[in-house]
Formats: C-alpha cells, sequence, structure tokens
C-alpha cells in the first residue's frame, strides 16, 4: 500500500507566518487532516509529522517520514512576504530529483484547474530546505498562498478544503490513480440526525489517541446519552465539542474560557457579543446542562422534529435556525463563519468511526449498567450476553414476563 507522508509546517511555539489575523502553523494543519482524510478514502496509508500545534524539529519530520518509508512526502506552508502586495502559489523540489519535479507539476496542475484557491501561479522552484534534501523519498514543498496578502489571505481562511481536494487530486495523478472516489464519496453528506455510528469506547479511545485528559474522556458517555436522547449522531456532537474546544483547552482559549464554564460549543449569552470577550459567553454549571445547551441547539439547526422548544437550556434558540443545517458539511459558513468547518468535524468523525475497539461482550456499557441490572433483578432478563442481537423468541419471553410482574402488583 502507498505510503503518504503529510507535513504541516511549523507548531507549537513556532507559529510560521502571520497575518490578516490568520497563523500559518493553524491554516496548514487544517489543510493536512482534511487532505489526510481524503488520501485515506482513496485507500493510501498516511502518517503526520504532527496532528496537533506540537513543534517538531526540521530533522524530527524528516526521520519521521525516513522511519514510516514513505513513497512521498508533501510538506504544506503559507507564503509570507514584506511587500504586501505578493500573491500566488508557488511549489519546490529539490535540485536535480527528477521524480520531485514531477510530483510538482502533477500538484501544480492540479492546483491550477481550480480557480478559486489560485490568483496566478509562481511557478516550480528549486530549494534546499532541509525537509526537502533531509527526506529519502520525492519530496515537495507547498506554499499555498501569501498570508500577508488581503485578497490570499481570504482564500487561506475560506478555501482550505479545496486546496486539500487539489493536492489530492496532484498526488493521485502522480500515481496514476483515478481520482474519483472522493468526488463520488462527497455527494454523501453527513447527517447530523442519524442512529450512532460509533461506540461509547470508540469515542473513547479516539479521545485517549490524541492524548486527552480525563475529564474530555469521560465526557464520551454522557455525550452518547444525551445525543441518542435527541437523536443525534454522538460522532458528531463529540467531534464538535473536540474542535469547539481544542479538546477541551489543550490549548488555551482565546476568549478566556476554562472547563468551569462547562461551556462545550462557545454558545454565547443571548444577547451575544464579540468572539474574545468571555464575558459574552455562557456559563453553565454543570456538565450536564452545558451538552444539553449544545445538543439542544445544535437539534434545532439539524431541524429536529418538536423543535424550536419552548424550554430548552439553549440560550440562543431563535427559531429562525430551525433545519438551516440538516448535514455536517451545511454547518459550514452558518454554525461558524469557516467553509472549512464541516470538513474539519469530518475528519474528527471520520477517525472516530475508524477506532477499533476490543469490546468485552459480557459486561453492559456503563450508560445501561444501571438499567441492566434492574431488569435482571426483577427477572424480566437473565443477565448474560448484553450487547447480543435480541431475537423474537425473547422479546416474547420478556413481554410475558413484565406482564406477569404487572398482575402482581
Amino acid at each position: 500500500m502507498l505510503k503518504i507522508c503529510i507535513d504541516p509546517g511549523h507548531g507549537g511555539k513556532d507559529s510560521g507566518a502571520v497575518g490578516n489575523r490568520l497563523l500559518e502553523k493553524d491554516v496548514v494543519l487544517n489543510i493536512a487532516k482534511i487532505l489526510k482524510a481524503q488520501l485515506l478514502e482513496k485507500g493510501f496509508n498516511v502518517c503526520m509529522t504532527r496532528e496537533d500545534d506540537t513543534f517538531i524539529e526540521l530533522k524530527d519530520r524528516c526521520i519521521i517520514a525516513n522511519k514510516a518509508k514513505a513513497d512521498i512526502f508533501v510538506s504544506i506552508h503559507c507564503n509570507s512576504a514584506e511587500n504586501k502586495s505578493a500573491f500566488g502559489f508557488e511549489i519546490y523540489h529539490t535540485r536535480g530529483s527528477i521524480q520531485g519535479q514531477k510530483l510538482c507539476a502533477d500538484i501544480k496542475l492540479t492546483i491550477n484547474e481550480n480557480k478559486e484557491i489560485i490568483r496566478t501561479d509562481r511557478g516550480i522552484k528549486t530549494a534546499n530546505f532541509t525537509v526537502l534534501t533531509g527526506t529519502n523519498m520525492p519530496a515537495v514543498l507547498i506554499e499555498t498562498a501569501f498570508i500577508s496578502n488581503i485578497e490570499d489571505g481570504k482564500i487561506l481562511k475560506a478555501k482550505q478544503s479545496e486546496f486539500a481536494t487539489a493536492i489530492c487530486k496532484g498526488i493521485c495523478s502522480y500515481f496514476g490513480i483515478k481520482n474519483t472516489k472522493t468526488v463520488e464519496k462527497s455527494t454523501s453528506a453527513t447527517q447530523i440526525l442519524s442512529k450512532p455510528t460509533v461506540t461509547v469506547e470508540q469515542m473513547q479511545e479516539w479521545a485517549k489517541s490524541k492524548n486527552n485528559n480525563k475529564e474530555f474522556i469521560n465526557l464520551a458517555e454522557l455525550y452518547y446519552k444525551l445525543s441518542v436522547e435527541r437523536g443525534i449522531n454522538p460522532a458528531v456532537s463529540y467531534a464538535q465539542f473536540a474542535h469547539e474546544t481544542g479538546f477541551l483547552y489543550k490549548v488555551k482559549s482565546a476568549a478566556g474560557l476554562d472547563e468551569s464554564y462547562h461551556n462545550p460549543c462557545g454558545l454565547k449569552v443571548p444577547q451575544g457579543g464579540g468572539d474574545y470577550d468571555k464575558n459574552a459567553h455562557m456559563k453553565f454549571r454543570t456538565w450536564h446542562e452545558g451538552i444539553s445547551a449544545h445538543l439542544e441547539h445544535l437539534a434545532l439547526y439539524a431541524g429536529a422534529k418538536g423543535y424550536p422548544r419552548e424550554n430548552t437550556l439553549d440560550p440562543r434558540h431563535f427559531p429562525y435556525l430551525l433545519g438551516t443545517a440538516k448535514t455536517v458539511e451545511e454547518l459550514s459558513g452558518k454554525w461558524a463563519p469557516s467553509q472549512s468547518y464541516g470538513d474539519k468535524l469530518k475528519v474528527y468523525i471520520e477517525e472516530m468511526e475508524s477506532i477499533k475497539v476490543m469490546e468485552n461482550t459480557q459486561e453492559p456499557s456503563n450508560w445501561a449498567k444501571d438499567s441492566w441490572e434492574k431488569a435482571t433483578e426483577l427477572k424480566l432478563i437473565d443477565g448474560t450476553r448484553p450487547k447480543d442481537n435480541i431475537t423474537r423468541q425473547e422479546v416474547a419471553s420478556i413481554a410475558v414476563r413484565l406482564y406477569e410482574l404487572l398482575k402482581t402488583k
């Protein structure tokens, strides 16, 4: 299986270039995560030099790619210049690398096909960047656009998904693979209101894989229970919780929020306010309240039956929001200004769904444990095989036992 190493530039203490209220390290990480999801859909094996806001030395990025024995290395960056009028896309390889030059040409071609993301093509260039010279496979470094330019900045903010798609298409072209699967998949929207596509255990294992604190991991159970009660796929709501809080403030909140706010999705007070004003954000008494408010706000967007509600914990439960975003993709530009918001959530959702969990079929899940024990105590069930499918015979047997129990009351 072909392996691609994606290198989101900078990270952690190294913000990279800064401009138009954007940090290079954040923009390129978002593009890289979307690209990873698209490449996985194609059947590629993918490794990344970083998957969160972590600083990785240049030599260590090379070591990661070489140890993984990647077939190609793709480093993603944003350009910058003192002259704010500089704009456009360019791509680099090392001098003498024929395969690097070919990979550059294929990605350059697919970038140029999308006029939404390219204002000018500054061409293929050569350079002795450490990540290009220190890797043992064809390697390229992409300068997507100038973060220092106002118009390019707008593109970098709104078109991150489009950049990822163009790069993915170029990689497919390099390997002679038809670029069809992603296009087909994109027409199948991710419904917010649906049966669960993950288990509690998958949610927890995914959270652990991101090196999260116990509080974030433990809240998976509550998210699962309250989401299912409202008909929401818990993978969607938990992914949103992760994105909106930065995995429960692994990175400091720009608005100054912390766990004490019990606000899992940045909900503001009824009158609203600035994004960076902590007083404009709701402070809930408990996580149960905060998560309930989040889910009721999300259910409203998705057009759930019985919404809008008269009695709700959601402070911004405005009727005009009903049904405005029935899919994860439609949350982009609505729940949040970013046009790639939904794509970011989909990356998390797909990661959760791909988690393999060795499930203990002899013990009930925690969310159902009390009910299981009570039903066993009442002798409605025998207390075995809690996670097996139920047959019609067993349903009939339980119904008769319940009938006999009610007759004695």
